[in-house]
């Protein structure tokens, strides 16, 4: 996953998804997408010195960069949070994966739990605002040379650490266009929006034909289009690119961009009507068990599908692809390997019931979570939102209590607003107020970053109008 922000990421309650729409006309023959473009051969990333484990240091800057600065190699810093599932896939199925241990003893790795006070100041240092997010840092200068905000398997990864290691070592990733490449993930990392939109352009006008990097290249520029607000460029690059993209991770980051883009757009503007194309690719491709990708990403996929069929007027096709959206994870997680593994998938599955209009199936999933992780706030605050989607309205109240129990750091923010949701459903406006007071004094404690200060504001505004 590409783009997730760091303030709606994995929401806990309904209102990340979309109500179906009323019914209308039927629609008509879906266009059938150009064929799937097979996939392309990357670079081989250098073999390691030695073949072990990937090992992270957790919460613990000053160590884990006195430890690079003695061993001479770069840092690795992984940011997330618990209730961050991409995060949660990224640990289950990306670094413990075998093609990543040649890179072990040439990194330094580590975790950083962005909601952890302690860890505010060096998440507000590296500008932390989508999870996860993935850094490499030279760590004489502690300039990061990668901020990737996302996903990927772990062969597109190990590539990735190839172009940081050089870039780290060198100050480059080798010929024109990856260059150009590297100073746009530099210009990213530090908030340079523009420089970075530049820099990719530059890279893909530079390009020889067959570079490995094309279809990354596209997937950054495409992501700093969206997050500079160029909604139109957003749209029209991702939609002439993503047939041509290789399967992976940029093609379905791509599509999911391009599709928010145009959804964004106001409605007069011309190019959204290439919604309706990005639509059928991007149901193709998560349809596609071949495409390299992550499960969650596959299933991050099929969310942006089902929105973006509702917002076409098309709800019958939301809910045909949120029927295959579901069963998909089930399966996934019927296979996962251990709990944990199982869990990364609650919350899309909860998401897809909700878009099927039947969030009690939920229900075992979510109580099988909370007795597997009994100091998780996640299992009962998503179990709160399925209890409020019931129409269970006090029964969603003792579960979204329990959460607030167990929740640290601003995440509880979410929590109040949670429970705030539950006590409007229930006509209570005296002690929805009172939760969003709350949290907003709770907010008063506590270093804010990321996406946090506008939920603060927008709590605040939501609480004066309950006054």
């Amino acid at each position: 996953m590409r783009t997730a922000s760091l303030a709606i990421l994995v929401a806990l309650s309904g209102s990340a998804c979309a109500a179906a729409a009323p019914p209308s006309p039927p629609a008509p023959p879906v266009p059938e997408a150009p064929p799937l473009p097979r996939p392309v051969a990357s670079a081989t990333p250098a073999a390691a010195p030695e073949i072990t484990a990937i090992t992270f240091v957790e919460n613990d800057y000053p160590r884990a960069l006195a430890e690079a600065r003695a061993r001479h190699v770069p840092l690795f810093i992984d940011t997330w949070a618990t209730w961050c599932h991409t995060c949660l896939s990224m640990k289950s199925y990306v670094f413990p994966d075998p093609a990543l241990r040649g890179y072990a003893s040439r990194f330094v790795w580590l975790s950083l739990d962005t909601e952890r006070d302690e860890n505010a100041a060096v998440v507000a240092k590296l500008g932390v605002h989508v999870l996860p997010t993935l850094y490499v840092l030279e760590p004489a200068s502690e300039q990061a040379v990668l901020a990737w905000p996302g996903s990927l398997t772990a062969t597109e990864l190990a590539e990735l650490l190839g172009d940081a290691e050089l870039a780290a070592r060198r100050g480059d990733a080798g010929g024109e266009a990856a260059a150009a490449l590297l100073r746009g993930d530099q210009a990213s990392a530090g908030g340079k929006g523009g420089e970075a939109i530049a820099a990719y352009r530059g890279a893909l006008a530079a390009a020889p034909a067959g570079w490995p990097r094309r279809a990354r290249a596209v997937d950054a520029l495409v992501t700093g289009l969206a997050e500079d607000k160029q909604l139109a460029a957003c749209v029209t690059l991702g939609a002439d690119e993503a047939p041509k993209l290789p399967p992976g991770t940029a093609l379905a980051d791509v599509l999911r961009t391009a599709m928010s883009c145009a959804e964004d757009l106001p409605r007069p503007a011309p190019e959204r009507v290439r919604l309706k194309d990005l639509v059928v690719l991007g149901e193709r491709v998560a349809l596609d068990s071949s495409q390299p990708i992550l499960a969650d990403d596959r299933s991050d996929l099929y969310d942006y599908v089902v929105h973006a069929l509702r917002e076409l007027g098309r709800p019958d096709d939301a809910t045909r692809v949120a029927r295959s959206w579901a069963a998909f994870l089930e399966d996934q997680a019927g296979r996962a390997p251990d709990a944990a593994a199982r869990a990364v998938f609650d919350a899309h599955r909860l998401l897809a019931y909700i878009a099927l209009g039947e969030p009690g199936r939920a229900l075992p999933m979510l109580a099988q979570s909370e007795h597997d992780f009994p100091a998780d706030y996640n299992p009962p605050a998503r179990l709160a939102t399925a209890l409020l989607h019931l129409k269970r309205y006090d029964d969603a109240l003792v579960a979204v209590k329990r959460a607030l129990e167990r929740a640290y750091g601003p995440r509880k923010l979410r929590l109040w607003s949670l429970e705030a949701d539950v006590l409007e459903a229930k006509k209570d406006r005296a002690s929805a107020r009172l939760a969003l007071e709350q949290a907003l004094d709770y907010a008063k404690t506590l270093p804010m970053t990321g996406g946090y200060p506008k939920l603060r504001d927008a709590l605040e505004k939501r609480a004066a109008k309950l006054r």
